[in-house]
């Protein structure tokens, strides 16, 4: 029920959100609470803790990926050139 304003108001946080869809079904990924997960990109993070905090503050948000002083290291699994590569951010 919240998803078109919660990607709403991502988008103004300068976000470009995405209903994270099923491999093998059909539909979007629901959670064992029945909440929808959004995959979000940021060409850019100024200010990873105001933006957890902005995230947070919009209704219908549960959780959010940051995890703001809970890390010393962040490793990011992603695609480039059609092979899996993992960055280390510290």
């Amino acid at each position: 029920m919240a998803i078109t304003p919660v990607i709403r108001a991502i988008e103004k946080l300068g976000g470009q959100p995405e209903l994270r869809m099923g491999v093998r079904k059909a539909g979007p990924v629901v959670t064992d609470e029945g909440n929808l997960v959004i995959d979000v990109k940021f060409d850019s993070i100024d200010n990873p803790a105001e933006l957890e905090k902005s995230l947070n503050n919009i209704p219908g948000v549960l959780e959010n990926g940051l995890f703001v002083g809970v890390a010393d290291v962040i490793l990011v699994g992603e695609i480039q050139d059609g092979q899996p590569i993992v960055r280390e951010i510290s």
